[in-house]
């Protein structure tokens, strides 16, 4: 491991859509973001360039692209296919309201990880693909000091539960445009989650 003993983690949700607005299920149909919309991320634009980004990492899909693109991060980035939202098969472009009375759908809500979308992925392999992100951006020979990756909602609650064991899944609460710091000290041979912050900032939360 490199001399670097901290790494920060900005996790960043893409601006808002359409199909966010109407409340739809939007996993890895590829829409664009609300162009009129996009001046609401001024603030956070701001706070990221006064960072310097020595990794940026981002979904393939336009949404994010166009938010990196908006977000002018002065950092080369690196596309990366497994950081797409989890595919919603059937249910893609759907409300709750549609799905609400669906047996299977039902299911899911209760027991997503053991329940397949129909014509979607299962929740293994959509952990399956983020573990494998995950793994990679931490065991670096030479450690990032600071890290933007830009994804999904559902990326995002799934890497904050999976590098905080105590934080549920549905308990992170993500605004799009919005992005989640997490700060890392290498200490007794591994990486240890020292603080969660937002991006605005707001109070700092101490773990």
């Amino acid at each position: 491991m490199g001399t670097c003993h901290h790494m920060d983690l900005f996790l960043v949700r893409h601006g808002v859509t359409t199909w966010n607005k109407e409340k739809r299920y939007l996993g890895q149909t590829d829409v664009s973001v609300i162009k009129s919309e996009l001046n609401e991320l001024d603030e956070l634009k701001n706070e990221l360039k006064k960072i310097e980004f020595d990794g940026v990492f981002s979904s393939d899909l336009r949404r994010c692209q166009e938010t990196l693109s908006y977000l002018e991060v002065p950092s080369h980035s690196l596309i990366d296919k497994r950081l797409r939202e989890i595919n919603f098969g059937d249910w893609e472009g759907k409300t709750y309201e549609e799905l609400q009375h669906v047996p299977i759908y039902r299911q899911w809500l209760d027991q997503r990880e053991s329940v397949r979308i129909p014509n979607g992925e299962c929740f293994e392999s959509f952990q399956s693909r983020i573990d494998s992100f995950i793994n990679e951006l931490f065991k670096r020979e030479r450690p990032y000091n600071n890290v933007l990756v830009l994804s999904h909602g559902g990326v995002i609650r799934y890497v904050v539960s999976k590098l905080l064991p105590h934080v549920s899944f549905w308990s992170v609460s993500v605004e799009h445009g919005q992005a989640i710091k997490l700060s890392f000290i290498w200490q007794e041979g591994e990486w240890l989650c020292n603080s969660l912050s937002e991006v605005p900032s707001q109070e700092k939360e101490k773990l």
